[in-house]
């Protein structure tokens, strides 16, 4: 087995979607993926083209974002390792409805749409994990559009970090983007973002290491987000 199949393996028994599969199934998923690489800021798809199926990332960060008709770039969701994207190819869209784009240097699996729906019509249990992703990415596009909505930049940022966090399990957070897909992600601007990072800094709720975020006081964290405080 090459090392791309090892990594293919490993990630597929990982992935929140390909989790619990049997071995079997596992392995017909892995006779139909196909490996693809890119480099860092290139386009995997663009707004528009054909959907032809569905990736799951296995080394890098991707970004899925829109351009409104003036350029302007908002970033939709950022995806690691094991994450699945453009999944709506197996619904009757026809055509991607976003941009992706590789934001460091990426390795993902492709798995073309009409082999997946022949695979679904042979193993109907598919269905349920399908169901489940679709759910997840519907509940992760309503945080979004909260946070842009019914949020100051403040509040967009510490939620961030809570989340990143996994709700205060971890106090170490590793930024696998850097500091302007992070202000696009929140749809702030980078000098916003700054301040508010050299804010909270003083505060004494956070500090840097390299690309790391350290957060320092959780308690403070929490009691911030849950009472609505800057």
């Amino acid at each position: 087995m090459n090392e791309d199949k090892k990594l293919l393996r490993s990630v597929l028994k990982e992935s929140l979607f390909f989790k619990g599969l049997s071995e079997p199934l596992l392995e017909e998923f892995e006779r139909i993926a196909i490996i693809k690489t890119y480099t860092k800021n290139q386009i995997i798809f663009r707004e528009g083209e054909k959907a032809l199926g569905f990736f799951l990332v296995l080394e890098g960060v991707v970004k899925i974002y829109k351009l409104s008709e003036k350029g302007k770039e908002h970033i939709i969701h950022l995806l690691g390792e094991g994450e699945v994207f453009s999944e709506i190819a197996l619904s009757q869209v026809e055509n991607y409805p976003a941009y992706a784009e590789a934001i460091t240097p990426v390795k993902v699996a492709f798995f073309d749409k009409n082999h997946f729906l022949n695979l679904l019509k042979r193993r109907p249990e598919l269905a349920q994990n399908l169901i489940a992703l679709f759910s997840i990415k519907l509940r992760s596009l309503v945080k979004t559009i909260e946070n842009l909505v019914l949020r100051e930049a403040g509040e967009r940022l510490l939620h961030y970090l809570w989340e990143l966090s996994e709700e205060g399990q971890k106090k170490i957070l590793e930024l696998k983007i850097n500091k302007s897909h992070l202000a696009l992600l929140l749809g702030i601007t980078p000098e916003t973002l700054s301040r508010l990072f050299q804010r909270y800094q003083k505060e004494g709720l956070i500090t840097f290491e390299k690309n790391k975020i350290i957060l320092l006081d959780t308690k403070e964290l929490k009691l911030r987000i849950n009472q609505g405080i800057l």
